[in-house]
């Protein structure tokens, strides 16, 4: 049972101030700047009050005159850089001092100021590790025991207040440690739950969308292939309206391909298994197949569809994943770009890249959808484009895509005028 217990009780105690950041330093000393004026507000009116008529009223003023000054400069003159635990220790440390002071003034070890030697030592007690802690607490016993040969009175007296006071000063640090450190592990394990509990959903349920997706590819495409057959054989014997039917599932069923493959791919990205196979590529012939296999779709919306610049240039890049980021920019651009409007897609050679930009006159993007266009599932959604069919996944594979690529990727937009997706892969 006391093997068991002295864990809980002294781990806490050693891992009090042991997580350090600037953030965390940073709210001390706001704390320590507030706990110090109001110290020197109450030690101006302690000389003011009847059982203060005792005091040294000018050794306190000048105390105080001396703090509120240290604290300006400490506090405001210093940069936010300087935050850290060594200025924090050395606050301490002259904090302590000016007390000594303070106690002296007001009657040594039988006076009532004392009490902020233990404000000290809580404050390092919670914000510094043990080691720092210890300094600190030795620091202000030492002062306690001098100021006890320095007070007026018996000897036997002081020194025995003095003992009462440094055992009252360790029972004090050693108790808001202990809870300070068990509300530090606490957080801290709370937080680590929180990230086993997220990576095991996020792991659950990428294997999920795996084994989904993977499970009904097979169905899908030889649902696929069933459609293809019927259109092609016995499109003749359908009357209009089952030919209408078969068209609709078709493209369906092309839908649901794309989107099981995108799921896949997503799935493959987050497992780091997406195999990516670069080689040189003449890039101008993959331009040319995009191009053509979204031909109807330009046409039917009568959308116009060119392409310029260096096209003869040849990038790293694997040539099935090339073909497929076009095919997501371009479909893109034509799938967001009103009828009669115009697609270009355009190489330039930039020394060690080539850049390939992606430019439509269609309805454009808003600065705050472009921050997040690359994300997951992300679709910008407005009056415009909620009659679009999409995922929300083109974009995010596309960027993992290019990236794995050696490349880069990025978009610049305005609503109304239309928009650019540019990517870069290495000049072969």
């Amino acid at each position: 049972m006391g093997e068991s217990a002295k864990p809980d009780l002294l781990g806490p105690f050693f891992s009090s101030g042991q997580i350090e950041s600037k953030e965390r330093y940073i709210r001390f000393e706001r704390l320590s700047e507030l706990f110090t004026w109001l110290a020197v507000i109450l030690g101006a009116l302690v000389a003011q009050l009847p059982f203060g008529r005792g005091l040294d009223r000018k050794g306190i003023y000048l105390i105080c005159l001396l703090i509120g000054a240290g604290a300006f400069i400490w506090y405001r003159l210093l940069p936010r850089k300087y935050s850290g635990l060594t200025k924090n220790f050395v606050y301490t440390l002259i904090t302590v001092v000016f007390i000594t002071f303070l106690v002296h003034y007001t009657g040594g070890v039988t006076g009532y100021t004392l009490f902020f030697y233990f404000l000290a030592a809580i404050a390092a007690a919670m914000s510094m590790p043990l080691v720092h802690t210890a300094v600190v607490g030795l620091f202000i016993v030492a002062l306690i025991f001098l100021e006890a040969f320095l007070t007026p009175g018996g000897r036997a007296t002081n020194f025995s207040l003095a003992i009462l006071h440094s055992w009252a000063l360790f029972l004090v640090v050693f108790y808001s440690r202990v809870e300070a450190g068990e509300a530090s592990l606490a957080k801290e394990r709370e937080g680590k739950t929180i990230l086993e509990k997220e990576k095991t959903l996020g792991e659950l349920k990428d294997e999920f969308v795996f084994i989904i997706s993977h499970k009904l590819k097979q169905p899908a495409t030889a649902i696929q292939g069933y459609l293809e057959a019927i259109a092609s054989k016995h499109s003749g014997s359908l009357n209009a309206e089952a030919k209408k039917i078969l068209e609709l599932s078709e493209v369906n069923s092309a839908r649901l391909g794309k989107l099981l493959n995108d799921l896949l791919d997503v799935s493959r990205i987050e497992q780091g298994s997406l195999r990516v196979e670069v080689t040189d590529v003449f890039i101008k012939p993959i331009i040319n197949e995009v191009l053509s296999s979204l031909f109807f779709e330009a046409r039917n919306k009568k959308i116009t569809v060119d392409q310029k610049g260096d096209l003869e240039i040849a990038v790293k890049a694997d040539a099935d994943r090339l073909k497929e980021v076009l095919t997501n920019l371009i479909n893109n651009a034509i799938k967001y770009t009103p009828e009669g409007g115009h697609v270009s897609v355009e190489v330039r050679n930039e020394g060690e890249f080539a850049r390939v930009l992606v430019s439509d006159n269609g309805i454009g993007i808003s600065e705050e959808d472009q921050k997040h266009l690359f994300e997951k599932f992300y679709r910008v959604e407005t009056e415009q484009t909620r009659a679009i069919k999409g995922s929300g996944l083109g974009l995010f594979i596309t960027k993992q895509l290019v990236e794995k690529m050696g490349g880069d990727i990025g978009v610049s937009s305005q609503l109304g005028q239309g928009t650019s997706v540019y990517f870069t892969l290495p000049h072969w």
